[in-house]
């Protein structure tokens, strides 16, 4: 892929926003010590901007940078939650990713992420937790292509629809994976997971309202300044 000076800028500015985002306010990460950015809200739209190489490297350098400045901690350890969700965004944006329907590929993420929960013994214990997780795969599976060509539309409300419908599965990917790793680091009891469950669909529902609300009108700046970005990968 060439990028052009004005493309490598615009990574740039976009990684530094999510660093500087990590300093604002965000959900407490209940069983832990630390937080949950809000700025995790960007990472859809990077994605969806940036493509699926780009646009995940750029949320997960500004975590990554983010996390640092901000004194690292646990939270350094669910930075890679970046590369997933804005991997899952791009792909539900586009009609291909690497010559591969983009909605199998999100399709394949969120099942894999799924299966691995129900793999791990603790997993099975409280086995209807996936409840949100399985509901953002059926949105995949429903909508399929549909998702991509709202989001490649002209029409505004179309492509809030169509922002909307691929956030939420992306940021339960990214939500999926954060499990496992607190899991695997803090081994809590199964029951855990069954008391945090409404508290995780408010976060999630607030984070999907807050990326389309930020990634609709983003898209539209760049698509006029930076056509090529939205091109299919």
């Amino acid at each position: 892929m060439r990028l052009e000076v004005k493309e490598v800028t615009l990574m740039a500015v976009l990684a530094a926003v999510y660093a500087l985002g990590n300093f604002l306010p965000g959900f407490p990460m209940i069983g832990a010590q630390g937080t949950i950015p809000i700025v995790r809200a960007l990472e859809m739209g990077y994605g969806l901007i940036l493509g699926p190489v780009l646009g995940p490297l750029t949320a997960f350098l500004g975590a990554i940078v983010g996390k640092t400045l901000a004194g690292g901690g646990f939270g350094m350890f669910f930075t890679p939650l970046a590369l997933v969700s804005a991997f899952v965004a791009a792909a539900l944006g586009r009609r291909y990713v690497f010559g591969v329907r983009g909605w199998m590929l999100a399709a394949a993420v969120l099942a894999i992420l799924i299966a691995g929960w129900y793999w791990m013994r603790m997993g099975r214990d409280p086995a209807y937790y996936p409840v949100l997780h399985l509901l953002g795969l059926a949105i995949v599976l429903l909508f399929r292509g549909r998702i991509a060509d709202y989001i490649q539309n002209g029409d505004k409300g179309r492509l809030s629809l169509g922002v909307a419908l691929c956030s939420f599965p992306a940021t339960m990917a990214g939500h999926m994976l954060g499990n496992l790793i607190f899991i695997f680091l803090v081994n809590p009891p199964p029951l855990f997971f069954i008391g945090i469950l409404p508290v995780s669909a408010v976060e999630r529902t607030l984070l999907t309202i807050l990326s389309t609300v930020i990634a609709t009108p983003l898209i539209l700046v760049v698509r006029t300044l930076f056509p090529d970005l939205m091109e299919e990968s």
